[in-house]
């Protein structure tokens, strides 16, 4: 036997150190670079491994980002850079590999001497930006969509669009509150303009300028996801003190950072390090933001918040769909709106000049409320008699909803001459409300892409829970005994179950009830003490102790009664359910007692003898006094409810049985669930 234990060990071990083994040697991906003098600049080539195709997908690539230290960036695969003067400098590269299952190799840093000076007959190199409007005056992007467990680079670009120089603050949201969990953790950020980050003043209004100068007569700055001010009287702190109001209600984590001496017309980049949390596993396919404010000290200069949408991915897919929220409160549901994002990317080896995308609806979603928000390749909605001409076509097939770009030209990735993969993207952004009746279940939604007339693409489903809310109640009523009407309560209390009374679910409870002042019955006792007889013949006399008792009594009764519930339809409910009942009696009782004696006699009559009675009665006692009792009692009970029995007033009618007595009990009660 102990020989069988030692090899059935020895086999645990050594599949243990196997199965450990094999995980460990899975292949690690490294990824690094070289910098190559060029002219008077250097070639930055990377050193990638190879990607580990995703079954299905089409093939996969890198895409390669990089930073040179000097507040330049790229996203070519093997960029020209040129520094401006000599020095030492932090280049980073990272890279992402797209319709890839491997885990993302981490970033890497080098150390650079530009030991090449800048000819004096070239101009110095242009600072690269994100911005996409020649009016924006901060702007934000990132090398790459979200992922569990993957640093994000965000560029931050920022620039002086006044008259004059000035100082300010640059403000950085993340971690939305309407999500129950951080998706990042903050990094570091990579300044090269001599900005500092200042995290005291970074969450403090800003204050008035020196002088009270208000706002100047400007262009409206308005473009997709950003806001500006224009030529009102309101004092530019003001504006920027609302916009930050509203970020930090929006937003868990901040950052700020103060720069000075930004030039007229210059341009600057700054680069932070945000990390995905794990947690991000749990939103996936959704949407999330990140917000920068841009805050001048010259009130003559406009302030401008910058919202950047992103998605949450689960590998990096050009071809996915999200949602806008990934869970949804029951009771809100039917106010609410969701807003659909799909990602597209022609990989073909030539342009694509018809892109159709169809989407699966869920049940519950409202297609005749449906309206497309925003889309690229960007051109006019279809007229209703078909021409030439590039547009966006929208139908409904089967409960599909069906986008289609028509006489469009999306390049390939593949296609030769094509370097900006940016350029080969596409998508479409669309808004739809639930109906009043959406069934409270998870839905999913997926799309399917075809370019031209290729196979179909599938994107990955985006899924939408629905976050369990609670539904407080209120009711009063009148509880009795069937056979003693008078002993009877009034009851009033709360209730509280969740929000999906489309199921069955729990119910808890929380009951008074008042008896009020009861009189209790008198009784009287007799007791005969003793008899006596007259020379053994009659009796002669008889002693009666009379006692009678009479009182009143209080009862307070609190019960916690729980039960489930089904709501069998929207005006008629059933539970099942017992309750705990305590009742506290507080009472008085009078008591008096009386000795009666009662002599027994005989007198002359015309006809003889007559017997004689003769009572007398003295009061020997009269006393009272006070109790106070506590009684328990277990009950079950069936549950029936008339009414808006989802939320709104209703009748209810409970019976049922204690027991320990016994006893039946009814209760009648009006209610209302909110």
């Amino acid at each position: 036997m102990r020989k069988l234990f030692v090899l059935f060990f020895g086999i645990q071990v050594f599949g243990s150190a196997l199965l450990f083994s094999q995980e460990n040697t899975q292949p690690i991906r490294v990824t690094d670079f070289r910098a190559v003098s060029e002219g008077d600049g250097y070639r930055f080539v990377p050193q990638l491994p190879p990607v580990q195709q995703k079954a299905g997908a089409p093939q996969a690539y890198w895409k390669c980002y990089w930073e040179f230290g000097d507040g330049s960036f790229s996203f070519e695969e093997s960029p020209l850079h040129r520094y401006g003067q000599q020095g030492d400098y932090y280049a980073l590269f990272s890279a992402t590999a797209h319709y890839d299952d491997g885990k993302l190799p981490d970033k890497n840093g080098k150390g650079i001497f530009a030991s090449v000076p800048a000819s004096k007959d070239a101009p110095l190199p242009e600072l690269p930006d994100v911005f996409d409007t020649t009016r924006a005056v901060i702007r934000i992007k990132t090398n790459r969509l979200a992922r569990a467990g993957e640093e994000l680079a965000l560029i931050m670009s920022y620039r002086n669009l006044g008259r004059l120089t000035t100082d300010g603050q640059l403000f950085l949201f993340f971690n939305e509150k309407k999500f129950p969990d951080s998706h990042f953790r903050y990094d570091t950020a990579r300044t090269h303009f001599g900005e500092k980050a200042d995290p005291l003043y970074s969450m403090a209004p800003l204050g008035p300028p020196v002088f009270d100068w208000v706002l100047a007569s400007q262009e409206n700055i308005s473009t997709v996801g950003a806001s500006a001010w224009s030529a009102l009287d309101v004092p530019a702190s003001t504006i920027i003190n609302e916009m930050l109001a509203n970020a930090r209600s929006t937003y868990r984590d901040e950052r700020g950072w103060r720069f000075t001496e930004l030039q007229p017309g210059e341009k600057r980049n700054l680069f932070v390090g945000l990390s995905g949390t794990e947690k991000m596993l749990k939103d996936t396919s959704a949407f999330i933001h990140l917000e920068a404010v841009f805050a001048p000290f010259d009130p003559m200069i406009a302030p401008e918040r910058y919202v950047l949408e992103i998605e949450i991915v689960s590998s990096h897919d050009p071809n996915a769909i999200a949602v806008s929220d990934n869970r949804v409160n029951y009771r809100i549901v039917k106010d609410k709106h969701l807003d659909y994002k799909i990602r597209f990317q022609n990989n073909g080896e030539g342009p694509a000049s018809t892109v159709k995308v169809e989407v699966k609806i869920p049940k519950g979603l409202n297609l005749g409320e449906m309206r497309p928000l925003d889309w690229y390749p960007k051109c006019p909605v279809c007229p209703k008699t078909p021409d030439t001409r590039s547009c966006l076509d929208t139908s409904f097939v089967d409960n599909n909803l069906v986008f289609t770009f028509r006489n469009i030209y999306l390049p390939g990735s593949s296609q030769k001459g094509v370097t900006e993969y940016d350029s080969t993207k596409g998508f479409i952004k669309y808004r739809i409300e639930p109906e009043r009746d959406m069934p409270k279940r998870p839905f999913s939604s997926r799309a399917e892409i075809v370019f031209d007339k290729n196979p179909p693409i599938y994107t990955n489903y985006s899924r939408t829970r629905f976050k369990m809310g609670l539904s407080p109640g209120l009711k009063i009523g009148y509880g009795f005994h069937p056979d003693s009407l008078s002993q009877g309560y009034f009851l009033m209390g709360a209730s509280l179950s969740p929000y999906k009374s489309w199921r069955v679910y729990p119910q808890i409870e929380l009951l008074t009830g008042i008896a009020g002042k009861e009189d209790i019955p008198e009784v009287t006792h007799s007791t005969l003490i003793m008899t006596a007889q007259n020379n053994g013949i009659a009796l002669r006399d008889s002693v009666l102790a009379d006692t009678l008792l009479r009182g009143s009594r209080n009862r307070l009764l609190f019960e916690m009664p729980l039960l489930l519930r089904k709501d069998i339809s929207r005006v008629f409910g059933l539970g099942l359910g017992g309750s705990i009942r305590m009742e506290l009696e507080n009472g008085s009782t009078q008591t008096e007692a009386y000795r009666t004696t009662i002599d027994w006699g005989f007198t002359d009559g015309p006809t003889g003898f007559v017997l004689t009675r003769d009572v007398t009665q003295t009061e020997v006692l009269k006393s009272s006094s006070s109790y106070r009792n506590t009684r328990f009692h277990y009950t079950a009970f069936l549950d029936m409810t008339i009414g808006s029995v989802r939320i709104g007033p209703h009748l209810g009618l409970r019976a049922g049985l204690d027991l320990g007595s016994g006893q039946p009990f009814v209760q009648v009660s009006a209610g209302v669930k909110l």
